[in-house]
């Protein structure tokens, strides 16, 4: 796998979110710590193995972002994007389509290159739909990719400990040169389930905790994914739910549908 390009979102976890007090990450390459290993390895195992992911060669599927308003519990807004992703000989390509309004907005990375569109005009590089391109196609191919992502080069497990609700907490930890945010992450397992009932991180350069539940596993012909993925606030009152439909693996895709108009 491709480290620089494979693990953007999960790159890359410099501090704990709940480790106050705790000694800073090491960046070294030595192994995994055998407890966090253990507790990936049980998750990739219930996912099916690592032959599951080497299995996929494209998806589509739509993503749609439901904000609710955490006093009430009333929805917002909800907005769907149109996902494809595939892996090609130059890197793991992605294509976002969404409207905005009347707008119909398109992102794209064929692997080494990004673009954006709004109705079929190429936008400037300093337009925020192209500046965002990078961190969107690697974001849906990267939350589409776990847990196998955790076994790429360049990423480290580290064992945390439990927290004061008894789960286990693994933190990420990453080589040089791999991804190009310092985000926060750790996973969090209980006792009984082999995937995450949380994940919780801090995106770089802020101090907001962003906690997130994963509800509703489902599988596409033999591929598994989230069907929900909830995200809470400080007093866990749901922000935004991320549901994940209309799943396809290994479709028949173009190349060419990665490239800039």
């Amino acid at each position: 796998m491709r480290p620089s390009l494979s693990a953007f979102w999960l790159a890359v976890g410099l501090r704990l979110v709940d480790g106050v007090g705790q000694p800073p990450l090491l960046h070294t390459q030595d192994r995994n710590d055998p407890e966090a290993d253990r507790l990936v390895a049980r998750w990739i195992q219930e996912a099916g193995g690592m032959d599951t992911y080497h299995r996929l060669e494209a998806a589509t599927y739509t993503l749609t972002t439901e904000m609710y308003d955490p006093a009430s519990g009333r929805l917002r807004y909800a907005r769907p994007r149109y996902i494809t992703i595939a892996k090609l000989a130059a890197g793991e390509a992605s294509r976002l389509e969404r409207w905005e309004g009347s707008d119909f907005i398109q992102q794209g990375f064929d692997g080494m290159r990004t673009w954006a569109t709004m109705n079929g005009k190429l936008l400037p590089d300093t337009a925020r739909d192209a500046r965002e391109a990078l961190l969107v196609a690697r974001d849906v191919f990267y939350w589409f990719g776990l847990p196998f992502k955790l076994r790429d080069s360049g990423a480290f497990l580290r064992y945390r400990g439990r927290d004061t609700e008894r789960r286990h907490r693994v933190a990420v930890e990453f080589g040089e040169d791999v991804g190009e945010h310092q985000d926060t992450w750790i996973y969090y397992f209980v006792d009984g389930r082999a995937w995450p009932a949380e994940v919780q991180y801090i995106e770089e350069g802020k101090t907001e905790v962003n906690r997130t539940r994963w509800e509703d596993i489902r599988t596409a012909d033999g591929y598994p994914y989230a069907g929900r993925r909830v995200h809470l606030d400080d007093q866990g009152r749901v922000t935004k739910v991320i549901r994940t439909s209309d799943v396809r693996i290994n479709p028949s895709i173009q190349p060419r549908l990665f490239s800039e108009p």
